[in-house]
């Protein structure tokens, strides 16, 4: 499986992650309305960034959405790296779709944001698939209430990070 991830920079890039955000809005969360993703969406195009990973027929398979600084201080935090949006369709889950894209964004991230030490991981408290995979690689650090829910913040090193990633890729 040939996979290809990269950022999302135009706006046919953007409407294709969106129609894909959309679809899978519910994989967020179950009361997740349309509302709540579009709102979510212009939040990343205009403070944050878009990665998608495509498969082989140029289809996105996954979007991981993240921000340098986090909203909660007006993103003047720029050493760290929030990705609180992480989905991949279900017939990709289990398969390297995350590592890959995972690994792609912290690769992003260290070579145009090399003041960014640490990357934070969100995820539903209730989610334990998500907390169970984030876990392999960072540590569970507090618990912040989101949208829809408390959340539990994930955090680790960006180079220890990569490192593990770089591990888990080549498996």
């Amino acid at each position: 499986m040939t996979l290809n991830c990269q950022m999302c920079e135009s706006e046919d890039d953007f409407a294709q992650a969106g129609l894909f955000l959309l679809a899978h809005k519910r994989d967020l969360h179950p009361s997740f309305t349309t509302l709540e993703m579009v709102t979510l969406l212009y939040s990343y195009v205009t403070n944050g960034r878009l990665v998608s990973v495509r498969n082989e027929e140029n289809r996105i398979v996954g979007i991981g959405a993240y921000y340098y600084g986090t909203p909660d201080r007006e993103f003047q935090d720029k050493d760290v790296a929030l990705v609180d949006v992480a989905i991949a369709d279900k017939a990709y889950r289990g398969s390297r779709v995350f590592v890959q894209g995972l690994l792609y964004l912290v690769d992003r991230v260290m070579e145009g944001h090399p003041e960014v030490r640490e990357v934070r991981l969100a995820a539903q408290e209730d989610n334990a698939y998500l907390r169970r995979l984030y876990s392999k690689f960072a540590t569970a650090g507090g618990v912040r209430e989101g949208t829809h829910g408390r959340e539990v913040v994930f955090h680790a090193e960006i180079n220890n990070l990569r490192t593990t990633l770089g591990k888990f890729s080549r498996l």
